[in-house]
C-alpha cells in the first residue's frame, strides 16, 4: 500500500509534528499562525526591506510505505509575486520558532523561485523512513523548510493576489 504523507506547518515553542497544511494556502505575515485573514501584513517600507515571520514546514509520513520513502526534494513553480516581493528559502537542521525578531533580518538570500522541479533543493538524499518506522513521523535527518516574505520599497501598494506554489516531492519504493 502506498504511504500517506502530509505537509506539516510548525508553530510555537514545542510544535511536535505540527499541523496538516497539505494543499492549503499558507500566508506569510507578521504572526505565527495559518489564519487566512488580512491581519499582520508585511508593509511596504520607504527604505530597506520588511520581512514576515518565518513559516516552518516539514514532510510527515502518517501511513508507512511498503518499503521506504527517500530522496525528498522541495521546489516552487517559479512564479512571481510581482515587483518588490520575494519569498526567501532556508533549510534548517533544527526548528526555530517564528518570532518578531524575524521582521528585522532575512532568513537567507535564496529566492524560492530559484528552486524548480528540474533544480530542486534535496532535503534528504537517502532514506527518510521505511516500513518498520513508527508513524506518524518526520523521519530521520530531514531538514525543516523555512520561508519568509521580503518586501522592498518598489512593491506596489495593496494586497498581492499573486501566489507561488511550493511542493515537496519524494520517491517511494
Amino acid at each position: 500500500m502506498a504511504a500517506q504523507v502530509e505537509v506539516r506547518v510548525l508553530h510555537g515553542g514545542a510544535p511536535g509534528l505540527g499541523v496538516d497544511a497539505t494543499s492549503q494556502t499558507l500566508r506569510l505575515k507578521k504572526a505565527d499562525d495559518d489564519l487566512q485573514n488580512a491581519q499582520f501584513p508585511v508593509g511596504i517600507p520607504t527604505v530597506g526591506t520588511n520581512y514576515s515571520w518565518r513559516k516552518v514546514t516539514a514532510l510527515a509520513v502518517v501511513a508507512a510505505p511498503d518499503n521506504q520513502i527517500g530522496n525528498v526534494r522541495f521546489f516552487s513553480d517559479g512564479g512571481s509575486l510581482g515587483v518588490g516581493r520575494t519569498i526567501l528559502f532556508n533549510r534548517a537542521a533544527a526548528y526555530t520558532q517564528p518570532t518578531a525578531a524575524d521582521e528585522s533580518v532575512a532568513i537567507s538570500a535564496v529566492d524560492v523561485t530559484s528552486l524548480t522541479d528540474v533544480a530542486p533543493e534535496v532535503l534528504v538524499p537517502g532514506q527518510l523512513v521505511d516500513d518498520t518506522d513508527p508513524v506518524p513521523t518526520l523521519g530521520a535527518g530531514q531538514d525543516y523548510v523555512e520561508t519568509q516574505l521580503a518586501v522592498d520599497p518598489t512593491a506596489g501598494v495593496g494586497n498581492s493576489a499573486a501566489a507561488i506554489v511550493c511542493r515537496y516531492r519524494y520517491n517511494e519504493s
